[in-house]
């Protein structure tokens, strides 16, 4: 893992620099969000977003001054970001036989004011040839050579093609909703895992995937692996190193030490049209000896925050929870008379049991 991380850091010293040169620190992530919405023709769109939480002024003033520099010199981050991924995918065009290529980078940022006031910077690029084709079928897995790492409280959210159903994952998604299956971290997944596969909807025949290119059309969706097992190692590199760039969790600020910046790419400005069954974002959820609060406790962290009230839509919000999980983790609450949930017009307002009327 040392070596991991000096791989990680070392296209960073320029920004190190600038930071112990004197500029504000540099601001710190709390959450990663990667989502990947596989297309008809096999093709991927990778959307990483990386949350700081806003929760004082001085966060406020630190992230902004970040924006300003991530704005003037958004090469400086995009750049690197885009060579490492350039070559994830290169590895794993030599692992499956099939071709593929990185394109169509993009990187912003913004802040989320509403509920609460997040930094999100946001990287999105698409992978070409990501998904096998096997006749009327894409599957995802064979990519990830060597695994798939997912930090603690990280999401990870892949979306089915239009047109198409989710009829296996593996391993078990933490949840699984209208076309998108969700694993939140930590997770180590094994060998050319996840695995997902998407079968074409009865109602629907994809007219461009009649002509899949012969390497998709010839690939197994998870045939025996080809040289290049190492690509999981490296996929896990450089996500992990999306996350350095962003800085060390929250759980790490008793050291007081300036955190490497979020130099993520971004998408657009949908920071905040998250992933349906995007789950598990935090607030300051993490306590001090760095043990991670169960759902709960994370729904009452946020309801003391809030004066004991708040409408469940909200808090959906906050955690980037999907609306199944929200009302699940809600009923479970309600049935152990933890909290109240009264229903005004089409809201749910929830509120502590002992709450004042």
């Amino acid at each position: 893992m040392c070596v991991i991380g000096l791989l990680l850091t070392a296209p960073l010293l320029p920004m190190a620099a600038v930071s112990a040169a004197g500029q504000t620190a540099q601001p710190e992530a709390d959450n990663t969000v990667t989502r990947i919405h596989v297309s008809p023709n096999g093709s991927a769109q990778w959307t990483i977003r990386i949350r700081t939480r806003l929760d004082t002024d001085d966060r406020v003033t630190e992230y902004e001054a970040f924006q300003e520099r991530f704005r003037e010199n958004k090469s400086r981050y995009l750049d690197s970001f885009r060579q490492r991924m350039q070559g994830v995918v290169a590895n794993a065009a030599n692992a499956t036989g099939r071709e593929m290529r990185a394109v169509n980078f993009t990187a912003s940022t913004s802040i989320q004011e509403v509920p609460r006031r997040w930094g999100i910077v946001t990287y999105q690029f698409t992978w070409t040839g990501f998904a096998a084709q096997q006749n009327d079928s894409l599957a995802v897995g064979d990519v990830f050579q060597g695994g798939f790492f997912l930090a603690a409280n990280d999401t990870l959210e892949m979306e089915a093609p239009t047109g198409y159903e989710i009829s296996r994952a593996e391993p078990t998604p933490a949840s699984r909703d209208d076309g998108v299956v969700t694993w939140v971290g930590r997770e180590d997944f094994a060998n050319r895992h996840p695995r997902v596969v998407f079968d074409t909807t009865t109602e629907s025949q994809q007219p461009d995937q009649q002509s899949p290119s012969p390497d998709r059309a010839t690939s197994s969706p998870f045939g025996d692996t080809r040289p290049g097992v190492v690509l999981g190692g490296v996929l896990l590199v450089t996500l992990v190193g999306i996350a350095a760039y962003v800085g060390w969790r929250r759980r790490d600020d008793s050291s007081g030490s300036d955190q490497p910046e979020s130099v993520n790419e971004a998408g657009d400005a949908d920071d905040q049209t998250q992933a349906p069954a995007g789950e598990d974002a935090p607030t300051d959820d993490v306590a001090t000896g760095g043990a991670v609060l169960t759902d709960p406790e994370r729904v009452q962290d946020l309801l003391e925050a809030n004066g004991g009230r708040m409408r469940q839509a909200a808090i959906a919000d906050e955690f980037d929870w999907s609306a199944s999980k929200t009302s699940r983790v809600i009923g479970n609450m309600v049935d152990e008379g933890t909290i109240e949930k009264l229903q005004l017009g089409r809201e749910n307002l929830i509120e502590f049991d002992d709450a004042d009327e």
